[in-house]
């Protein structure tokens, strides 16, 4: 995730916020209410968001990696405002912040465990739905469940690319290997 460029208020320069993600930016992603919905808590929801390419999702993620800042944390409008200069005015640069805010969470060894356990409730999910569907009489009714389930299995595969891609691409040091000589 970049450093964002913030106009915290109007008689004040613009300050530069660099995003951190870490236990803080889960606790208050997993705890915010507009972000939870169809019993999944914020964080989850946020992963889904991200997977389905919602662009409120990346303000939000964005906001929530502030929060280290504490009380000096920006205002979701203004790390809006600041993401529409930034990023949301070129296509090609918010269709990879999806993919950057997914790889950036697996670089925190905690977050990592997170999306982990994400594939795997998301495995789980789909290995009731199809036991579910097996057992449904009404074909408009399975064939509703299948949808969700397909869509389910999706995003999971497109997580577990992301990290397999991550995990098997060289790490930053060994790709500055050659400066050294």
């Amino acid at each position: 995730m970049q450093a964002l460029t913030v106009q915290v208020n109007p008689q004040a320069q613009p300050a530069v916020f660099t995003p951190k993600l870490n236990y803080g930016f889960y606790l208050q992603t997993r705890d915010d209410k507009s972000l939870a919905k169809n019993g999944q808590d914020g964080f989850s929801a946020l992963v889904n968001g991200l997977l389905d390419e919602n662009v409120d999702m990346i303000i939000a993620a964005y906001y929530h990696s502030l929060a280290w800042y504490k009380r000096n944390q920006p205002s979701e409008t203004a790390v809006e405002e600041a993401l529409e200069t930034a990023m949301f005015n070129d296509e090609k640069a918010t269709d990879e912040a999806f993919d950057d805010i997914l790889k950036s969470l697996q670089a925190n060894d905690f977050l990592a465990r997170k999306l982990n356990e994400f594939i795997k409730n998301n495995d789980k999910l789909t290995a009731t739905m199809k036991k579910h569907i097996e057992s449904m009489t009404d074909e408009d009714k399975k064939d509703q469940m299948e949808i969700g389930m397909s869509q389910i299995d999706d995003s999971t595969t497109k997580l577990q690319q992301l990290m397999t891609s991550q995990e098997s691409s060289p790490k930053q040091d060994e790709l500055d290997s050659h400066l050294l000589n």
